[in-house]
C-alpha cells in the first residue's frame, strides 16, 4: 500500500514554526537578561569603585574622597571589577571590550558646590545646640550687616573728626601768627617811645617776617577745609546708600548724631571768608612797616643832621620827629580773628587718638592673653585648591542661610582655632578661612582685627541707642573743645568720643574671647563695661585688663563662625579644601584635592553571542553605562 506523507510535512514544518517561535522567544529573553545583567554588573562595579574612598579622609573630615588622577584610570579601575562578572556570566556569555569615561566631576569642580553638598549631606544628620533657625539666621545676617555697615561709617566720620582737629590746629596756626604780629607791633612800638630807632626796626623786621607766613597758613588751611568738605560729601553719601542697611532706629540716631559734621562744614564756610582776606590785610602790614622803617631812617638822618650855634636850643624835638614814625606805625591794622580754635584741651584728644592707633600698632598684643604664644605656622603651598582650581572655576552655587550656618557648624567641628588644644604646625585653620595669609600669626591679626569689626559696630549701635551714654560723651567733648568752641565741632568731636568708645569696649571684649570667655551679641548697660574714664586709662597706658566675661554670650569659636557667615562662600570652600590637603599631605605627600572624585559617569562596550541565531557571526555589541556620585 502506498502511503502519503503529507500530515507529516504539515507536522514537520508547524513545529519548525514552534521551535523557531519558542527559539525567538528564549533569545529575546535571553538578551533582556543579558542587559540587565550587564547593568547591575556595572552599577555594582561602579559602587566597588567608590567604596575605594580615601580612609583618613574620611576619618578626619567626613568626607567621601575617590582619589583618581584622571578618567582613564577610573576607567581602568572598574572595567578590573567587571571582569568577574563578565567570567561569570554564563549563558550570557559576555566579554568586555572597552571602557571610557564620559564625565569626571572632582571636589573642587563646581565653585565648590560639590564639596557644600558632602558637607551638607554629613552635617544633616548631626545633633545640634543652640542653633539658630532661618528665621533667626536672617534676622542674625541683618544684625551683622548692620554692624559692618555702622562700623565702617563710624571710621569715615572718625576720620572726619582728625581732619577738623587738624583744620582747628591750622586755624591756631593763624591765629598763633596774628598773636605773635601783635606782640612785634607792640616792641615796635616800645622802640618808637624810647626813641631807640635800630630796636624799632629790628622788631618790625620780625613782623614783616611773620607776615610773610600767613599765605602759605592760609593756603593750608583752605587745603584742609576743602579736603574735609569734599570727604564729608563722600560720607554722606554712603550713609545714604547704607539706609537699606540700618534698621530706622540706627538710621535716625546716627543721622542726628552725624548732622553736625554738615553744620562745620557750612558754618567753616562763614569763617572762611574772614580768613582768606587776611594775605591781603598783610600786604597793607608790611607796607606800613616799609614805610615806618624809611620815616625812621630820616628821623634819624635829621637827629644826626642837626646843628645849631644857638646855645639855647635844646635840639630836635624826639617826641615829634619819633611822633610822626607813631603815627604811621598805628596805621598798621593787625586782624584778630572772630573765631577762635574749638580744641582747648589737646591731651584729651590725643588720649582718644592712641586708642584708636591701637589698630594700626599694636593691637594684637594689646588683646592676646599673658603668657599665650602665637602659632608660627606656614602656609603656602601653591598646590592648593584656592590658588590651582578657584580661577578656573565660574561662581559656585549661592548657599542658603541655612547652608551657611551649617558650614559654619562643621568648621568648627573639624578645624582648629586659636583656642584648640590640638598640637598643629599650623593650628590657625578656621582663621585662615576667614584672612586667607600665609602664616598663623598674619590669619590671627586679621581675624582679629574683623572680629573687633563686628564687635565694635555692635558697641557703637547701643550707644546711639543709649541716651545717657551719648549725653557722658557729649559732655567730654564739651570739655576737649571749651565753652567757647563751635557747636558743630563739639558734635563732632562727641561722635569721635562714642565711636571711640565702642573700639575701647570691643578691644575690650575681644581680649576676653581670646581668654576663652564668652561675650553677648548685643550689649545692654550691665553688660558694658568700659566707662569713658577706662577709655582714657586705655589710651594712657596702653592695656587692657579684660573682664569676666558673660555666661549668656557666645564665646571666640561662635564668632569665628560668624565671620564665616559674613564671608565670601565660595572662598571659603576652597580654602577648606586647602586645609584638609595641607593635612592629609602630612601621610600622604602626593595627595590633592583636584584629583578626588565626586561623581563619574562610565561607558562600557560588551561582546555577547547570539545562543539561537546569528549565522556567521554569533556575536553581537551591547553598550551600558552607569553613574556615581557621592
Amino acid at each position: 500500500m502506498r502511503k502519503k506523507g503529507q500530515i507529516t510535512v504539515f507536522f514537520s514544518l508547524a513545529l519548525l514554526c514552534v521551535f523557531s517561535l519558542m527559539c525567538g522567544l528564549l533569545e529575546s529573553a535571553r538578551t533582556a537578561g543579558a542587559r540587565c545583567y550587564l547593568k547591575l554588573a556595572a552599577d555594582s562595579s561602579m559602587d566597588s569603585v567608590f567604596s575605594r574612598y580615601h580612609k583618613e579622609a574620611w576619618e578626619k573630615y567626613r568626607l567621601f574622597l575617590l582619589e583618581c588622577e584622571n578618567g582613564d584610570e577610573l576607567a581602568k579601575v572598574w572595567k578590573g571589577y567587571m571582569e568577574p562578572y563578565m567570567d561569570t556570566s554564563g549563558w550570557y556569555s559576555m566579554n568586555m571590550e572597552q571602557a571610557d569615561t564620559m564625565q569626571l566631576i572632582s571636589i573642587t569642580d563646581g565653585g565648590g558646590h560639590y564639596l557644600n553638598q558632602e558637607i551638607l549631606d554629613y552635617m544633616k544628620y548631626g545633633i545640634f545646640e543652640n542653633i539658630t533657625d532661618e528665621k533667626g539666621g536672617e534676622v542674625l545676617l541683618e544684625n551683622l550687616k548692620e554692624a559692618r555697615a555702622v562700623k565702617q561709617l563710624s571710621s569715615s566720620f572718625r576720620s572726619h573728626e582728625r581732619e577738623a582737629v587738624r583744620l582747628e590746629r591750622a586755624l591756631e596756626d593763624i591765629n598763633i601768627s596774628l598773636k605773635q604780629q601783635k606782640a612785634f607791633w607792640q616792641a615796635a612800638k616800645e622802640g618808637i617811645a624810647d626813641f631807640d630807632g635800630p630796636e624799632f626796626r629790628r622788631e618790625a623786621d620780625r613782623l614783616k617776617r611773620e607776615t610773610d607766613r600767613i599765605p602759605s597758613l592760609v593756603k593750608a588751611y583752605e587745603k584742609r577745609a576743602d579736603d574735609l568738605k569734599s570727604s564729608i560729601t563722600e560720607t554722606n553719601k554712603a550713609l545714604s546708600e547704607a539706609k537699606e542697611e540700618l534698621s530706622q532706629k540706627v538710621n535716625e540716631a546716627f543721622m542726628s548724631d552725624t548732622s553736625c559734621y554738615e553744620s562745620y562744614v557750612n558754618q567753616d564756610g562763614d569763617r572762611r571768608k574772614e580768613i582768606q582776606v587776611l594775605p591781603e590785610k598783610m600786604e597793607l602790614v608790611r607796607q606800613v612797616a616799609e614805610r615806618a622803617k624809611e620815616r625812621s631812617y630820616e628821623v634819624e638822618s635829621i637827629i644826626d643832621q642837626w646843628d645849631s650855634d644857638d646855645e639855647e636850643d635844646d635840639g630836635p624835638d624826639l617826641t615829634s620827629l619819633w611822633g610822626s614814625v607813631g603815627e604811621i606805625w598805628h596805621e598798621a591794622d593787625i586782624p584778630v580773628l572772630s573765631y577762635s580754635n574749638g580744641v582747648k584741651d589737646p591731651e584729651k584728644q590725643k588720649l582718644l587718638e592712641q586708642v584708636e592707633g591701637f589698630l594700626q600698632t599694636g593691637l594684637l598684643a594689646l588683646v592676646l592673653p599673658e603668657g599665650k604664644e602665637i602659632s608660627k605656622g606656614i602656609i603656602s603651598d601653591n598646590s592648593f585648591p584656592s590658588v590651582t582650581c578657584m580661577k578656573e572655576q565660574g561662581p559656585g552655587v549661592d548657599a542658603g542661610i541655612m547652608d551657611r550656618i551649617l558650614f559654619g557648624e562643621y568648621c568648627s567641628r573639624f578645624l582648629t582655632n586659636f583656642l584648640s588644644e590640638e598640637d598643629k604646625e599650623v593650628r590657625y585653620e578656621m582663621e585662615y578661612l576667614i584672612s586667607g595669609k600665609h602664616t598663623d600669626e598674619e590669619n590671627l591679626k586679621q581675624t582679629v582685627a574683623d572680629v573687633l569689626m563686628v564687635r565694635e559696630g555692635l558697641n557703637l549701635i547701643h550707644i546711639l541707642s543709649d541716651g545717657q551714654k551719648r549725653e557722658e560723651a557729649r559732655a567730654l567733648a564739651g570739655l576737649i573743645t571749651g565753652a567757647v568752641g563751635m557747636a558743630p565741632l563739639t558734635g563732632i568731636v562727641a561722635f569721635f568720643v562714642m565711636s571711640v568708645w565702642a573700639l575701647g569696649e570691643a578691644i575690650t571684649d575681644v581680649k576676653m574671647l581670646l581668654e576663652g570667655k564668652k561675650v553677648v551679641l548685643l550689649k545692654t548697660r550691665d553688660t558694658w563695661r568700659l566707662s569713658l574714664t577706662g577709655l582714657m586709662e586705655l589710651g594712657k597706658t596702653g592695656t587692657c585688663t579684660g573682664g569676666s566675661g558673660d555666661e549668656t554670650g557666645i564665646d571666640y569659636t561662635a564668632y569665628l563662625k560668624l565671620l564665616l557667615f559674613l564671608g565670601e562662600i565660595r572662598r571659603q570652600y576652597y580654602r577648606v579644601m586647602d586645609v584638609i590637603q595641607m593635612n592629609l599631605c602630612r601621610e600622604q605627600e602626593d595627595f590633592r584635592m583636584i584629583h578626588c572624585v565626586y561623581q563619574a559617569e562610565i561607558r562600557g562596550r560588551v561582546k555577547s553571542r547570539h545562543m539561537f541565531f546569528g549565522g556567521i557571526d554569533p556575536f553581537f555589541p551591547v553598550e551600558v553605562r552607569t553613574e556615581k556620585a557621592y
